[in-house]
C-alpha cells in the first residue's frame, strides 16, 4: 500500500481556507499607487490653471466695476481732473482704490486721471497686471494685461485686450 501522507488530492486548495485570497499582493498595491500618482500629476496643473484664470477674472471684474464709477465722475464734471481715491470711494465704495503706482492684489490704482484721460490698473493673484483706459472723446476703452507693470502703466501701452 502506498503512503498517502505526503500527497495532495487535486480537490484540495493550495492554501488553507482561512488564508485563501485574504489581501492584495505588493505588485497590485504598487500598481494602484502608480495610477493614483499619474492622476494627481494630471490634475494638479489643471487645477492651478483654473485658479489663475479665476484670479484674472476677479481682477477684470474689479476694473469693469471701477470704470463706470470713474465715468460717472467724468459725466458730472466733463473731466477726470480731481478723480482720486476719495472720489472713487464715493462713487464705488466696494472697490479698494489706491493712488498711482503698482497696486497690490485686490486694489485698483488710479494711474492717470486728468482731462479726458483715464487709466486704471489692477493686479491679479496670478501676478498679471490688468489695465483699462478711457479713450479720449470716445466711448471706447482700451484694455491690456502684462506681467510687468512698466509695460502697461501708460494709456498708449494699455492695449492687447483681455
Amino acid at each position: 500500500m502506498k503512503g498517502t501522507m505526503g500527497t495532495r488530492r487535486p480537490e484540495q486548495p493550495l492554501l488553507p481556507p482561512e488564508r485563501d485570497q485574504d489581501g492584495f499582493t505588493l505588485i497590485e498595491l504598487m500598481v494602484v499607487v502608480l495610477i493614483i500618482g499619474i492622476l494627481v500629476a494630471i490634475a494638479l496643473p489643471v487645477m492651478a490653471g483654473a485658479r489663475d484664470r479665476a484670479s484674472d477674472k476677479a481682477a477684470e471684474s474689479d476694473l469693469r466695476n471701477a470704470l463706470p464709477a470713474a465715468v460717472s465722475y467724468y459725466v458730472a464734471s466733463y473731466s477726470y481732473d480731481g478723480f482720486d481715491v476719495n472720489a472713487g470711494m464715493a462713487a464705488e465704495p466696494s472697490i479698494k482704490w489706491v493712488g498711482a503706482g503698482p497696486p497690490n492684489v485686490g486694489e485698483v490704482a488710479i494711474q492717470i486721471a486728468g482731462g479726458p484721460d483715464l487709466l486704471l490698473i489692477d493686479l491679479s493673484r496670478s501676478g498679471t497686471y490688468f489695465c483699462i483706459s478711457q479713450v479720449a472723446n470716445s466711448p471706447q476703452t482700451g484694455r491690456g494685461k502684462d506681467n510687468n507693470w512698466n509695460n502697461i502703466n501708460t494709456i498708449p501701452n494699455c492695449t492687447g485686450g483681455w
